[in-house]
């Protein structure tokens, strides 16, 4: 049985473009993990391993592009307030709240 990877503390620091380059494809692949991108994938595969097999970010990256706006701006947000040291589950009750507000100021 494979070893669960920490979160993204293994992910080295980014200083520079070339070292944000050189760590992008771990951080989509990470992104991809966490949201189980795995799940919806036709490789077998994928879905064993529950882990995307590619390299690149592409399944997170399409995942993300096909996802409704509503659900790209949730999922923005709660990043955001994670940064700004919230909870997981207070993030996502605040981005929550935000789209929804954003929907009932202009509809959208």
């Amino acid at each position: 049985m494979t070893q669960r990877r920490g979160r993204f503390a293994d992910i080295p620091p980014i200083t520079d473009f070339e070292s944000c380059q050189r760590v992008r494809p771990l951080l989509l692949h990470r992104c991809g993990d966490l949201v189980q991108v795995w799940s919806f994938c036709p490789n077998r595969t994928c879905r064993r391993q529950r882990s995307c097999r590619r390299s690149d970010g592409a399944c997170f990256i399409a995942f993300m592009q096909a996802a409704p706006d509503t659900e790209r701006r949730r999922f923005r947000y709660a990043i955001e307030n994670r940064q700004a040291g919230l909870d997981p589950d207070e993030a996502c009750r605040r981005a929550d709240a935000r789209v929804a507000e954003e929907i009932a100021q202009d509809g959208g």
